[in-house]
């Protein structure tokens, strides 16, 4: 392709006697425009094409966004319906147990005068009211533990500072008969100071100690070992899930040398009334473990535990530093 430019040289009388002027060759030059505008056109349908895609993702994400506010709307509403629920059977709970106390000892009490007259009682007589009174004695247990159980409130302030040495302290003095009964010996280490309640994290270790003394086997003494260390929240096993997130957390260890348990059952032994062990071979109502559950979910902990038929358990508290 050619470009070509110049003018027309005129005589006297003005007529044209040649054409001065100059050819250039512009092919590369013309080439080199249409492929620049080629590739302006392709960005430009590439740029509205992309532009399309955006708005398309914006409408969704809108769309998600609202969808998400109701979703959140609903998840607010029922967090409510369950806390208002929750607080009703709390309620229920400790109103159904204080009232059944006052029958609960009119009953024992009329058993107690009975058993002051058990001369003039035959044997079968004297086996129906003894068999009363321990059934009476069980429920008495089992109201108690119910209304520490209904008593625990999941509404904390946690801004008091809490030793766990001084919790395990009074624990420990509060059983003191116990570990006496049963030769049992008792190892603490080092345990820190938390963010916490104080009664709430004495009903958890006391709990944790008693099941440890009471559920020991027949033929050798009790040996607790506490330990506590501090472990990152990225190196928690997946199956604990704080209710709290913080950076790190206390894990306390609560070990023992009893009878142990099948951890097939691990889920079950934490919720409210289930034992794994029948009334006649252990005393307890099934709520202790749940309670333990708890007072640790109120302090953005978890619970759980490690065990083998006849190895000992190891019960491990997770709190945040």
């Amino acid at each position: 392709m050619l470009h070509a430019q110049g003018k027309a040289i005129f005589n006297a009388n003005g007529i044209a006697i040649r054409l001065n002027g100059t050819a250039q060759d512009i092919t590369i030059q013309q080439e080199l425009k249409l492929a620049l505008e080629n590739e302006v056109q392709l960005r430009t349908e590439e740029l509205e094409a992309a532009n399309e895609e955006y708005a398309a993702i914006n409408e969704e994400l809108e769309s998600s966004n609202e969808e998400y506010a109701a979703i959140n709307e609903e998840l607010e509403e029922a967090n409510l319906l369950l806390n208002r629920s929750n607080d009703n059977l709390q309620k229920f709970a400790y109103v159904a147990s204080h009232d059944l106390q006052e029958p609960l000892r009119k009953i024992q009490q009329f058993g107690d005068l009975l058993l002051i007259r058990q001369k003039s009682l035959s044997g079968e007589e004297l086996m129906y009211i003894e068999r009363m009174q321990s059934a009476a004695s069980r429920m008495a247990t089992l109201i108690r533990d119910l209304l520490d159980f209904s008593r625990i409130s999941t509404q904390l302030e946690l801004s008091t500072p809490v030793s766990l040495h001084a919790i395990l302290d009074r624990v420990l003095t509060t059983l003191e008969l116990s570990i006496a009964e049963t030769n049992a010996t008792i190892h603490v280490s080092s345990l820190p100071t938390i963010l916490g309640d104080a009664s709430q994290l004495d009903q958890l270790f006391q709990n944790l100690l008693s099941n440890a003394i009471k559920f020991r086997q027949p033929t050798l003494a009790p040996v607790i070992q506490i330990n506590c260390q501090a472990v990152l929240a990225t190196e928690l096993p997946y199956s604990i899930k704080p209710t709290k997130a913080v950076r790190a957390y206390y894990r306390i260890d609560v070990a023992d040398n009893g009878v142990g348990f099948d951890e097939k059952y691990l889920d079950r032994i934490f919720q409210v009334f289930q034992r794994l062990h029948s009334k006649n071979a252990f005393a307890g109502t099934g709520i202790g473990l749940a309670i333990c559950e708890r007072v640790a979910a109120n302090h953005g902990g978890a619970i759980t535990a490690s065990s083998q038929p006849g190895k000992g358990s190891t019960f491990s508290v997770y709190l945040p530093v």
